[in-house]
């Protein structure tokens, strides 16, 4: 991931809520959005303390131009991530919505060291994709990069700029 300019934090659980608050205030980030459930929602409230906090909970219609324009930072859970290919592996929910991970221009994602499995197979099983694939998965293997314009690697052209992603490690 860092290869892929990506910046990696690893933490306990417990030090989650005071890392994605030093996050938030190293990139100066003023409103955050989060999804409306997950397992880390209440870190991540907790993290965002006294910023303008956003919860996906309304049609995309109804906030669109709030999340295209007022919106710093969107912060999502993981499914667990790919070893092989450094690569994150999210399964949007109604809870948090794909939207979050792709329009703010910073990306803060949390994996917990326990899911990081060897490949995209291995993925699949151990989420037992078998028994109900997503309607939408999404594998993120860093910040949003172009080369489009003369050949000139740009970042944040279609999506986030930047992607931290925080490892919870394992008890």
């Amino acid at each position: 991931m860092t290869a892929s300019h990506a910046e990696v934090i690893a933490c306990a659980h417990s030090e989650l809520p005071n890392v994605l608050n030093a996050v938030l205030d190293d990139k100066s980030v003023k409103c955050v959005a989060t999804g409306t459930g997950g397992e880390f929602l209440e870190d991540m409230t907790q993290g965002i303390g006294e910023r303008e906090h956003v919860r996906y909970q309304e049609e995309i219609g109804h906030w669109k131009l709030s999340l295209f324009e007022s919106v710093d930072a969107g912060i999502t859970g993981t499914v667990g991530a790919l070893a092989e290919t450094g690569a994150l592996a999210l399964w949007p929910s109604v809870e948090e919505p794909r939207t979050l991970s792709l329009v703010p221009p910073l990306h803060i994602a949390i994996v917990k060291k326990s899911g990081i499995v060897s490949n995209f197979p291995e993925l699949t099983e151990e989420n037992q994709w078998n028994k109900g694939m997503p309607t939408n998965a999404i594998l993120i293997s860093g910040p949003s990069k172009t080369a489009d314009i003369q050949q000139t690697l740009a970042y944040g052209a279609h999506g986030p700029s930047q992607l931290v992603v925080v490892v919870l490690l394992d008890k």
